[in-house]
């Protein structure tokens, strides 16, 4: 679960390497965050000469979660939390490549394009 203020890193080749949540903007009244959702993030360090800089607000999806994702009959979890930087008004990825695995669940929510670039789906 992301909660607003959790640091985490950014899976795609924007140029951001760790970034903070600052709001949740799921359509249920929850508080957190979980894969799938979109939520409002920060730059807290970014490489230089990059499309992303420091310091700037960008929308984020989550992708990985180190709380548990139940299944039918599985449970899955990942090392570290991660999310994928948005564009500003459509709901397309910034970067041109993905570098972590996307679980299905992000097919369910409607990113197909993501799920697509990543390198492998879970």
């Amino acid at each position: 679960m992301i909660f607003p203020h959790t640091r985490f890193y950014c899976g795609d080749n924007s140029g951001a390497l760790i970034l903070q949540c600052i709001k949740v903007l799921s359509i249920s009244k929850t508080r957190w965050g979980k894969v799938g959702d979109i939520m409002l993030v920060t730059v807290k360090k970014s490489k230089p000469n990059k499309k992303v800089k420091k310091s700037e607000k960008h929308r984020a999806l989550i992708i990985n979660t180190k709380s548990i994702i139940s299944r039918s009959a599985t449970f899955l979890s990942f090392y570290s939390n991660v999310a994928v930087i948005l564009k500003k008004d459509e709901f397309e990825p910034l970067a041109s490549r993905i570098s972590v695995p996307a679980p299905v669940e992000i097919r369910h929510k409607g990113f197909l394009r993501i799920l697509t670039m990543s390198s492998f789906s879970v």
